[in-house]
């Protein structure tokens, strides 16, 4: 068993000499031959050990049992425990998840806060093969996809390992009774209720017995086959990822014609890892609504969006699709306000100021550079100056064009998306567009040779 252990430790990289692990011990056969195996090693590597108990409050004095049975053991083995009792089918009804989910969110939040406080490095968990056929008997049976039928990972983002995955649950129970370890049983487990417990004593016994004795191995080894292809095709949509996908703020910039390129199997991963990128974990987000940004990407037009859970949206650019954090923008309302000379103007709508100022023409030259800052000929404008969001029919002539162009045809041609149109303001010498404030200035309002008076607009967001 020892060298069983230590195969798949050295073969998975599961940890170093001197590292510090906690162990999540329940009492049970399985946790607790893990915590043996670790004790039997401890000094040959120099190992710190933690052993963490999450008391669930939900079997009474059986539960108290097996909380002062890993006291005592790992009092009588040198190993420090931290033992926890909570109130977890409280916590599953507070949190609407199964109790199941919650006893699981809340040990894996002691052992991070254990392996943080300790300095420990690792946490080891202590499922078996006869965890892994089962997993991959549910999942397949549920219609999951290459990530779940993987199923169990010997390490999970470098700190959880799973040192004992190799050994069955028959060779475990061998080792508690060869080490005279005495583990405490939860009858739960010996009721045909949970799913899980169905497959384990029911189905994988039918099995063994009309078809394969040695399931349980086969389907483990099936596991790591698929597990090999499954991180072959990480890899790829990783490198494709770093390509062809850039993060700013709170959205995930995704270019549409390379994405389209992709296999399938690696679009799906680019999409799953720029929620993730973007979210933080990958919780409420299903295989429908990965196909819907698919469907959305063929077949939607530009400015056609969808909704994700969790206030994620995906919207469909000219040459990019966008996935956002925050609730979708919707249009503003109408804004319409008069420019005055010398005065700041506040548009309260977009969060921004304009500045107006009249200057000599000699005196542009005084004046510093910045970003959407325009000089305009002051004596072109024959009515009053307003800055509004577009209207239907307008229409204007770009710098450097001759004729006039709509602006809706501008606005396509920029490739500016159309939830964005509205939120671009417009500097007007009264119906006559003056600016695009952001894009571009109007051919008839340029400063030329002849110039006297020069009319300085800056734009910029309000601090």
């Amino acid at each position: 068993m020892l060298e069983k252990f230590l195969q798949t430790v050295k073969k998975h990289h599961m940890f170093q000499k001197g590292d510090g692990i906690v162990i999540g011990v329940s009492g049970g056969p399985d946790s607790m031959t893990l915590l043996h195996l670790f004790y039997r090693i401890r000094e040959e590597y120099d190992l710190n050990l933690y052993a963490v108990h999450l008391n669930h409050q939900f079997r009474g004095k059986e539960a108290d049992a097996d909380a002062e049975y890993v006291r005592r053991f790992c009092e009588n083995i040198g190993v420090k425990a931290f033992m926890f009792s909570e109130n977890i089918a409280l916590y599953s009804r507070e949190r609407g998840i199964t109790f199941e989910e919650s006893g699981r969110e809340r040990r894996y939040k002691l052992f991070h806060e254990v392996m943080k406080d300790m300095g420990a490095s690792k946490i080891a968990v202590a499922q078996n093969l006869d965890d892994q056929a089962e997993t991959l008997l549910m999942r397949l049976m549920r219609g999951s996809g290459i990530e779940g039928l993987s199923a169990i990972d010997y390490v999970r983002d470098r700190k959880v390992i799973r040192p004992i995955l190799d050994i069955t649950r028959e060779e475990i129970e061998s080792y508690c009774r060869e080490y005279d370890l005495h583990p405490r049983i939860d009858q739960t487990n010996l009721e045909a209720v949970y799913t899980r417990n169905r497959i384990r004593l029911e189905l994988i016994p039918y099995i063994e017995k009309h078809f394969n004795r040695n399931i349980k191995e086969v389907l483990a080894r099936t596991t790591n086959l698929i597990r090999e292809d499954k991180d072959f095709l990480n890899l790829s949509a990783q490198e494709s990822y770093r390509k062809l996908v850039k993060k700013e703020n709170l959205e995930i910039i995704i270019r549409k014609k390379d994405f389209e390129r992709q296999h399938i199997a690696i679009k799906k991963r680019i999409l799953r890892k720029a929620i993730l990128e973007i979210q933080g974990d990958l919780k409420d987000i299903q295989s429908k609504h990965i196909q819907k940004i698919l469907n959305l990407i063929q077949y939607g037009q530009v400015g056609n969006h969808i909704d994700l859970p969790k206030y994620l949206y995906v919207v469909l650019d000219y040459e990019n699709v966008v996935i956002r954090k925050g609730k979708r923008k919707i249009e503003n309302n109408d804004f319409e306000y008069n420019i005055n000379i010398g005065e700041t103007l506040n548009i309260k709508e977009l969060n921004t100021i304009l500045i107006a100022l009249v200057v000599d023409h000699k005196e542009i030259k005084n004046i510093p550079k910045e970003k959407d800052k325009k000089y305009f000929d002051f004596d072109k404008i024959k009515n009053h100056m307003i800055v509004r969001n577009r209207k239907n029919g307008d229409r204007f002539i770009p710098l450097g064009m001759k004729g006039s162009k709509k602006l809706k045809d501008f606005f396509i041609d920029q490739k500016i998306a159309r939830e964005e149109r509205n939120q671009i303001p417009l500097v007007c010498d009264g119906e006559k567009i003056i600016w695009v404030i952001g894009h571009r200035m109007s051919e008839e309002y340029k400063v030329q040779k002849d110039t006297k008076k020069v009319l300085v607009l800056c734009y910029r967001p309000y601090n």
